[in-house]
């Protein structure tokens, strides 16, 4: 079984988990994600679908299918760059209480790393004093040269 196919099934299994449905356009969009080299805006994912899929989908059907894969926590939504990716952490087995993004301004290259936990304590704390209130696990994105890019 290849890594897109374990990735796939996990997925399936979390949604079955949920008691949601993950459907052909779904799965197709989140195949998409995962073959994908870095981060990419709902058109881009619109047009490789078209290609590969369905010639005649308008943009509600990717969108529709990114926001249950973002609701599921299975791909995520790069809100400075509005792009999407599929979660590098959807076969691990436990959860993840925040997540930070480190996006490479120079090559595009984007690295998910979970939150440590006294930092997701401190943030919540901050937060929680503000009474403002949460209303999903924090995603942090943090925008800089990546190690690659440093060297050169």
């Amino acid at each position: 079984m290849s890594r897109t196919d374990r990735i796939l099934a996990s997925a399936e299994q979390h949604c079955r988990e949920q008691g949601v449905r993950m459907t052909p356009q779904r799965r197709q969009v989140m195949m998409l994600l995962l073959t994908q080299s870095g981060p990419q805006s709902a058109y881009q994912l619109l047009d490789q679908f078209k290609t590969q899929y369905q010639s005649n989908a308008q943009p509600p059907t990717i969108y529709r299918a990114l926001d249950f894969l973002v609701q599921q926590g299975l791909a995520h939504r790069l809100s400075s760059t509005n792009q999407y990716l599929a979660c590098d952490h959807i076969t691990c087995h436990h959860g993840h209480q925040g997540t930070v993004f480190l996006l490479c301004d120079d090559c595009g290259a984007v690295q998910e790393t979970p939150m440590a936990g006294a930092a997701i304590s401190e943030l919540q704390q901050s937060i929680n004093s503000l009474g403002f209130v949460t209303q999903q696990n924090p995603l942090l994105e943090v925008h800089g040269r990546c190690a690659n890019c440093n060297v050169h």
